[in-house]
């Protein structure tokens, strides 16, 4: 099951809900990978002013989920097989520090969490639904970004994330290469850092990643599930 994000407060200015509903629809599809939007069409859509509109594209464009043009709108970013090399080379890096204040300052619900993630993706692998895998992974990710507890890192990783995860819903579900592995790994990481081990959790991570990739330039090589569309 994919949980749904939670509601911001009542009080959150119209601009910020509106950048949290626009990186939520580019994760689900609703705007595709390379998609023109543009203020009208959006103010259209989510039935709120031009000003809120631009607000939030600015604030996307800060979080590297979509690129503005003078007088042209906006185009949500492309991922690529460059896009893929940078980001998780960042993501591999800023992981490892969150691993590391993972083990210093995780508490017994953090690891309990943890280990909720991990069984969720031990019985989709089990029952070979591959969407539900992918949902327990981004779970135990973003819970052990959480455990880590940066909130700069944590800026930077969740909404570039997000377009991850838009690329992978892009395609057709496709079983990753040895999936027996993936929630074993997480695993043996959740026991790492529950011994404060940093350097052994940090090689499962890396491993994690070394996977994903692998999964990740397969369906590069696959065709898209969605089309691009615009929003005039």
């Amino acid at each position: 099951m994919v949980l749904s994000p939670p509601s911001p407060p009542i009080n959150t200015p119209t601009y910020l809900r509106l950048r949290m509903q626009i990186r939520e629809d580019i994760m689900s599809g609703q705007w595709p990978l390379g998609s023109h939007l543009t203020l009208r069409g959006l103010g259209s859509h989510y039935k709120v002013s031009n000003v809120p509109v631009r607000e939030a594209l600015l604030q996307l464009q800060g979080d590297g989920l979509v690129e503005m043009r003078m007088n042209l709108g906006a185009t949500v970013t492309q991922v690529d097989a460059a896009w893929l090399r940078d980001f998780l080379a960042v993501r591999e890096a800023l992981e490892g520090m969150l691993i590391r204040n993972a083990c210093e300052r995780h508490r017994v619900e953090h690891l309990a969490l943890l280990g909720r993630h991990q069984r969720a993706m031990e019985r989709a692998v089990d029952t070979e639904d591959w969407e539900a895998m992918f949902a327990a992974e981004r779970q135990f990710t973003s819970q052990l970004h959480e455990t880590g507890g940066n909130a700069h890192a944590l800026a930077l990783l969740t909404p570039r994330n997000c377009l991850l995860e838009a690329f992978r819903r892009s395609h057709p579900a496709m079983a990753p290469v040895d999936p027996a592995r993936w929630p074993q790994r997480l695993l043996m990481m959740c026991e790492a850092i529950s011994r404060s081990e940093a350097d052994a959790a940090i090689q499962l991570m890396a491993q994690h990643l070394a996977a994903l990739r692998l999964h990740l330039s397969r369906m590069l090589r696959a065709p898209h599930r969605l089309a691009t569309r615009s929003v005039r």
